[in-house]
């Protein structure tokens, strides 16, 4: 990670995995008519991270991409235009000495349409003094499938 990472973050957001998380949310994050910082965003992780997730509901399966191929696909036609946000609804954490994992409830807001509700799992490492996230997988369920509601409340 010698030129890694693009952008030095502040020690508030690199000190806990929790503060990693949600400038993660925050940065992907943007009002019509601008774009997510890339470059910050990517400094949330390790150079070498992996995203496997459902980027749109419509799509119908799973990518697996790199930091710059999720740059890419992430932003569609219309959406600078329209804005994204994502916001978090519920958070489980669990860790242990360098590494710690979360899964997060969140609704994904494109523009002025209905939210839709969706799930990511991080996996996080403490390097070189400081949290990065090493993977985000995450669902988003297709047109017509709902979050189960135990996922929702946490309740078993």
């Amino acid at each position: 990670m010698e030129n890694w990472p693009p952008v030095k973050l502040e020690d508030s957001i690199t000190a806990s995995p929790e503060a990693l998380v949600d400038e993660c949310y925050r940065l992907i994050s943007f009002p019509a008519g601008s774009l997510p910082g890339w470059d910050r965003f990517k400094s949330l992780f390790v150079e070498n991270a992996v995203l496997a997730l459902r980027v749109f509901p419509e799509d119908d399966s799973m990518s697996v991409m790199n930091l710059d191929e999720y740059a890419r696909r992430q932003i569609r036609d219309g959406m600078q235009e329209e804005g994204y946000t994502e916001t978090v609804l519920r958070q489980e954490w669990f860790g242990f000495g360098d590494v710690c994992e979360t899964r997060v409830i969140f609704q994904m807001q494109f523009g002025d349409r209905e939210s839709v509700t969706a799930f990511d799992i991080f996996q996080l490492v403490r390097l070189d003094g400081r949290w990065w996230i090493a993977s985000i997988t995450g669902e988003v369920p297709k047109p017509g499938v709902e979050v189960p509601d135990d996922l929702l409340t946490g309740s078993d």
